[in-house]
């Protein structure tokens, strides 16, 4: 798997990478593999903030739809999963977490309200004494908000804290969800809001009159434009009424009017700039517990549910439609790995069927027609559950209830539509897929492994070996690969293909003095860089890649108060664009090599395994790429040993090419764990200089902690 580079011992400190431009053999570098994952993610504890709300939407307010909220506890359910957390202490010191996490400046007024029958995040503004709230029904059945307000004098009613991208507009569009006991007229505002969380001026208000019955009325909110747009400016909505009141609000949300089919565009501008070329969606351990028909048709009969996998509430106003919209808007291709956890293969083939049924032939595609949408979303791949080997999935399973899960929903999808490509939720650790290859190997073309190796860190380990270990894991996967790929086409599987569908740095410091790599930080785009170049040595076989993760915990996209940036990796990301479609090129390298002595066991090694010792590991890790319109020649190199110093490198290319010059691009960093955050988004960011070529070759310096690109461009 790995003859596309040749590795010889240098042990004068200085490196050479030949790359052979006149190889006979092409392997194709498959855009697949620079693809990314989302999930539908809230969690915060544990000394750690996990915050996905509102990654893909720009939907500007937290718990919009005044839902139960739930709070994750610890351990699994019998039946996998894990519990909500009723404790009145661990839930106030949630409810604190989460006023820390997002900036806010009271959570004993947010855990205080919620006590009192108001949906957390929001609170009683103007005479709180005039107000009363509880629990009732909305629309679709699930929780709404009662409000009694007795203040004739004064606007009365319920606020949230928030933050708003006023950097990119004062514009917003909103709608409101609600009825009246009895006609009511109801102010929806967004106020300046003082240094101690009271509600200051009112910059914007729109007037809705509400009736007997619940009605949905749009309305916009235009602030003006000298508002304070800096990204720490803190605002507040509120709905209020301006007499005595008794209204049940469903929804109450706001949009900036530039989001992209209601998704933020700032995410939509990363991703598009990466040239994104796979979406994987929604899960994730939320998956396990999905139930799609939640998210489709109008926003008013989507119900609002507990997260079945983490902390908090799913709105379902991001769905399957938005998804495809959201891919549109970026460019890329959707991927859905559907629930093989609760739901049945019945529930499987409807999706692919609302999906890419006709609308004239098939109900779902008639159904997705009545909800707008006549065309066929068409989509490809569909991946068959996720980790349902562990008891923190919902309605997990065994080898034997894994192949008999996908033997029953491949059937049933491809009943539906035969063109689909399925992926079998396998586990390169243990005995999980030998059951899939005995008993359904004609309809297993695909198999997924999930790479999340790592845990908590002491102060008693040492970071740099860490560090080198990780480097080198990849390396060590694909060993597991190799075999994995002779057992397939044992098995009969003429053409096997494996995708890595969630891939993370999972090292977290144990105190605030232990210094680790870490998924936002240049570590992960190392990281991922190692694995794509594995990768494109397979020939094929690891011919997918969704890494972890847009809006959750990994390390690609950030967002915070309606702010987004992209970590490291997500540059590395950016730099793969150049890679895809490409013709892998066979290099040789000469260089030093490096060992590590500790074995650092990990959570959940049983099914995600461990970093083992590593043994003469090169210090650098390069792969050449063609380019598919010919023009360059790329070479990337990885350096992973954090404990060398600098490597003088030359990069000579081997055959009859003509260069007229060649550039530099360098990702790199001073730590480890440094990386891009709220303050300093272009922390680490890549570089690009011009280098000087003489006879097809170059020298460059390659620092620790960087990925080099070389480039040759050709005459």
């Amino acid at each position: 798997m790995q003859s596309l580079t040749t590795h010889e011992p240098s042990p004068d400190g200085e490196a050479t990478v030949r790359v052979d431009t006149e190889a006979d053999e092409e392997t194709r570098v498959d855009p697949k593999l620079f693809g990314k994952f989302g999930e539908h993610l809230y969690m915060v504890g544990m000394d750690e903030a996990f915050n996905a709300k509102n990654a893909f939407e720009a939907q500007a307010l937290h718990n919009a739809t005044f839902a139960s909220w739930k709070f994750q506890g610890e351990g699994t359910t019998v039946d996998g999963g894990r519990p909500p957390e009723h404790d009145s202490d661990e839930v106030a010191e949630r409810i604190a977490g989460y006023a820390d996490v997002h900036d806010l400046p009271d959570a004993d007024r947010m855990g205080d309200a919620y006590r009192h029958g108001t949906a957390l995040w929001w609170f009683p503004v103007g005479d709180e004494a005039a107000v009363r709230t509880s629990p009732d029904v909305g629309t679709a059945g699930d929780r709404a908000q009662r409000l009694e307000v007795d203040d004739p004098d004064g606007a009365t009613g319920l606020g949230q804290w928030c933050y708003l991208p006023l950097h990119r507009t004062t514009n917003f569009e909103g709608m409101l969800t609600a009825r009246g006991v009895g006609p009511a007229t109801l102010s929806v505002a967004v106020h300046d809001v003082e240094p101690d969380g009271t509600l200051g001026e009112e910059l914007d208000a729109a007037t809705i009159e509400v009736g007997e019955s619940y009605e949905t009325a749009e309305f916009t909110i235009e602030l003006p434009e000298d508002v304070d747009d800096s990204a720490n400016a803190l605002y507040a909505c509120s709905v209020t009424a301006d007499e005595t009141a008794h209204v049940v609000l469903d929804r109450l949300l706001l949009y900036p009017d530039d989001h992209v089919h209601t998704a933020d565009p700032e995410l939509v501008e990363l991703l598009g700039d990466a040239e994104l070329p796979l979406l994987r969606w929604p899960g994730g351990n939320f998956v396990s517990g999905y139930d799609w028909e939640d998210g489709v048709g109008p926003i008013e009969e989507r119900p609002t549910k507990p997260n079945p996998a983490w902390d908090g509430v799913e709105s379902n106003l991001f769905g399957t439609h938005e998804f495809v919209k959201f891919c549109e808007a970026v460019g890329c291709e959707p991927m859905i790995c559907l629930n093989a956890g609760d739901a049945s293969a019945e529930d499987a083939a409807k999706w692919v069927e609302y999906c890419n049924g006709d609308p004239e032939e098939t109900e779902m595609g008639a159904l997705r027609a009545e909800h707008g949408h006549p065309e066929p979303y068409d989509i490809t791949y569909w991946e068959i559950g996720n980790e349902i080997y562990g008891d923190w999935q919902t309605t997990w399973t065994t080898p034997e209830g894994n192949a008999d899960r996908f033997e029953r929903f491949e059937a049933a999808m491809r009943a539906v539509d035969d063109s689909i490509e399925c992926l079998a939720c396998g586990n390169r650790l243990t005995d999980w897929n030998e059951p899939l290859f005995e008993r359904v190997p004609e309809r297993v073309r695909w198999i997924t492994d999930h790479v999340l190796v790592g845990s908590g860190v002491g102060p008693e380990d040492d970071s740099e070996e860490l560090f080198n270990a990780y480097m080198a894991l990849a390396s060590q996967v694909m060993d597991d690969y190799e075999a994995l790929e002779d057992r397939m086409r044992a098995a009969g599987i003429s053409d096997p293909k494996l995708a890595i569908t969630e891939l993370q740095f999972f090292a977290f410091p144990e105190e605030p003095s232990v210094t680790v790599p870490t998924s936002a930080s240049i570590s992960e785009a190392l990281y991922a860089a190692t694995f794509v170049h594995e990768a494109v040595r397979s020939g094929g076989f690891v011919d997918m890649i969704t890494h972890s993760g847009i809006g959750n915990h990994g390390g690609g996209i950030q967002k915070h108060k309606e702010r987004v940036w992209a970590h490291p990796c997500q540059h590395y990301y950016e730099m793969g664009a150049a890679l895809a479609d490409g013709t892998a090129l066979p290099v040789t390298v000469e260089c030093a090599t490096y060992d590590t002595d500790t074995a650092f066991a990990t959570g959940g090694s049983q099914w995600m395994g461990q970093l083992d010792p590593v043994s003469d590991a090169p210090v650098l890790d390069p792969i050449a790429v063609d380019t598919a319109d010919g023009d360059d020649v790329v070479v990337d190199i990885v350096h992973r040993d954090i404990t060398a110093g600098d490597v003088e490198t030359t990069v000579e290319l081997d055959g009859d090419v003509s260069v007229s010059s060649a550039s530099t691009t360098v990702l790199s960093a001073s730590a480890m764990d440094e990386e891009n955050t709220f303050e300093a988004r272009e922390n680490v960011t890549p570089t690009e200089s011009t280098v000087d070529v003489a006879d097809g070759a170059v020298t460059v310096t390659v620092e620790p902690l960087s990925i080099t690109r070389v480039t040759f461009h050709r005459s």
